[in-house]
């Protein structure tokens, strides 16, 4: 794995998370907005990260989903495009299956099921090799490419990616399939051939990412309990 290391931006978290004015609007979020995370041993910068998606749990909190490296329980959250603090905190997370969920305040928060160029409106099974899928990070955009690889828990796919698009969502038309964790090299039978990092759509020869089975991953926070499980997008 070449960048399950979140990108990281020097930003104020006392600015950027301070106490948000009482007639700030609410932000408008769903699977594929920018999201800026606490980095809870500094003060100085913060971690660039992408939403899942975002629904409400079993106990009708409104919640979202993002890779479990982006940040640790505790972390408050800020949304990228607007700097808007004081919307939420992540609640529960996995190092194992690399999942996150963060609460979010319902009063500073309006769920989304399309963010620019991508729609989701279910889950989906996980997708087959030869599948086209797309992916929308706050990084590359709005990116498509064939799954080549799949196991039980993840698949690897030729969507570009790149640092910050961790906890993208990956889709077969407007069913969400996977998330996004990781770049990796291309395995040409027992050799590893490393490739450039993908800068964007119209990067033809870049390395592939790898995503979570997003199935896989919402079993695994039901099985975990607390924040995120029952997850149904909003």
């Amino acid at each position: 794995m070449h960048w399950a290391a979140v990108a990281a931006t020097a930003v104020s978290a006392t600015l950027l998370f301070g106490a948000p004015a009482d007639a700030a609007a609410p932000v408008v979020l769903g699977g594929g907005s920018g999201v800026y995370v606490e980095d809870l041993t500094s003060s100085d910068s913060v971690s660039d990260c992408t939403l899942t998606a975002v629904g409400y749990d079993n106990k009708n909190q409104l919640v979202g989903l993002t890779a479990g490296h982006c940040g640790e329980v505790g972390a408050r959250v800020a949304a990228e495009y607007t700097r808007s603090g004081g919307i939420g905190v992540i609640a529960n997370k996995s190092a194992d299956m690399d999942w996150a969920i963060i609460v979010f305040n319902p009063d500073r928060v309006t769920p989304t099921r399309t963010v620019a160029q991508s729609v989701i409106n279910s889950v989906g099974a996980p997708p087959q090799i030869g599948e086209n899928v797309c992916k929308n990070g706050r990084t590359t955009g709005f990116t498509c490419g064939p799954v080549w690889e799949t196991k039980a828990l993840t698949f690897r796919s030729q969507v570009c990616a790149n640092h910050g698009d961790s906890g993208a969502p990956v889709l077969r038309g407007d069913q969400l399939v996977g998330m996004v964790v990781a770049g990796t090299d291309f395995k040409l039978g027992p050799i590893d051939v490393e490739l450039p990092l993908c800068e964007g759509g119209g990067n033809l020869i870049h390395e592939p990412e790898l995503a979570t089975n997003i199935s896989a991953v919402l079993a695994d926070i039901d099985r975990n309990g607390g924040a995120g499980a029952g997850f149904h997008v909003a």
